[in-house]
């Protein structure tokens, strides 16, 4: 979502905060800011340069949450350094996941350790499986007992020789049998609990389960993606969005402030859209140009030559047009 600033003194981070370590603009700075918050439950903004007129903030970047401490000031308020670096608290805007009054905000993944765990002792159960061999897919059971090294010479004998008869058939001494188990890669793998993982670590995130190519539940048969990101928008990224919108606006004069445009996310597809802007237009609601800029995003039909080429019948020329000045009608002025 685009950043719009409000009001008449719009300061150089709406742009590019820190140029340096966010060359690309306040896109990659918000990004950083949002992956602080998810990760690690805060984001520090830190306030690098300041209008000498005004004393507002130019720039400003984003602190590494895991170098910085927050502490109680016994005078009120909270104190704030990276290592034993101290900083102004005046000059870092903290803005927090869960903001409950605590000095450090909560990450998205603090209430899911379990579910971290399980999933990742599935991926390791999943790659001793496939590398190592976890599971047997076959056993060579002799008639009588082997120890370890006789054991071992059979079973490079199996190697050996499967390796070199390629796709023709094996030959088994009669004291040796053969047995192949039949597994569910379904069971063996444990899917319908990496799923369930999966749902849940994506749940901690606010991410609809159909974004990460998993099955939704039963009652959620009906629902159609573009339903579930709407959801999605409105529980889990506009409320953060917001937040943003929020802090960031404390560093801009009173009257000034900036917001998130969801319209391009949420904006119908061109044909309702159409059909809304229409309707609005012959309602008297919307003015032509306004409904061209909002649909089309033209310019307005009264500037340039917009309203030339509207003018100009099918197949004149500009030429004839103009040869004939158009009447205006005089008027008359009594005194």
């Amino acid at each position: 979502m685009p950043l719009r600033f409000r009001g008449n003194f719009e300061p150089a981070w709406v742009a590019n905060p820190d140029p340096v370590w966010f060359p690309n603009g306040i896109g990659d700075a918000l990004f950083a800011a949002v992956w602080s918050i998810y990760s690690w439950g805060d984001a520090f903004l830190w306030a690098t340069a300041r209008y000498e007129d005004s004393g507002y903030p130019r720039n400003w970047t984003v602190l590494d949450p895991a170098q910085v401490v927050v502490e109680g000031d016994p005078a009120g308020g909270r104190m704030y350094r990276v290592g034993d670096f101290p900083l102004y608290s005046e000059d870092v805007l903290q803005i927090s996941r869960d903001p409950r009054g605590a000095l450090r905000g909560t990450s998205a993944l603090s209430a899911y350790s379990s579910n971290l765990s399980a999933a990742a002792a599935a991926e390791n159960f999943a790659a001793d499986f496939f590398v190592a061999g976890g599971v047997p897919w076959a056993v060579l059971q002799p008639a009588h007992r082997l120890n370890a090294e006789q054991a071992a010479e059979l079973q490079a004998q199996w190697v050996a020789r499967a390796t070199a008869r390629g796709a023709a058939p094996a030959v088994i001494p009669p004291d040796v049998t053969f047995h192949q188990f039949s597994f569910s890669p379904k069971d063996l793998l444990l899917l319908e609990s990496r799923e369930w993982d999966a749902k849940q670590i994506a749940a901690a995130f606010g991410v609809p389960a159909f974004m990460l190519n998993l099955p939704q539940a039963d009652g959620l048969n009906y629902s159609n993606p573009e339903m579930l990101f709407t959801t999605w928008l409105r529980s889990e990224l506009y409320p953060k969005a917001r937040r943003f919108e929020a802090a960031l606006s404390l560093w801009l004069p009173r009257g000034n402030w900036v917001e998130f445009d969801p319209s391009f996310l949420t904006r119908p597809d061109l044909e309702k859209m159409s059909a809304v802007v229409l309707a609005s237009v012959a309602a008297g609601v919307l003015t032509p140009d306004e409904g061209r800029a909002m649909l089309w995003d033209l310019p307005p039909l009264s500037q340039g030559e917009a309203i030339e080429m509207i003018d100009e019948p099918p197949g004149a020329k500009k030429s004839e047009l103009t040869s004939q000045p158009p009447t205006v009608p005089v008027l008359e002025v009594i005194q």
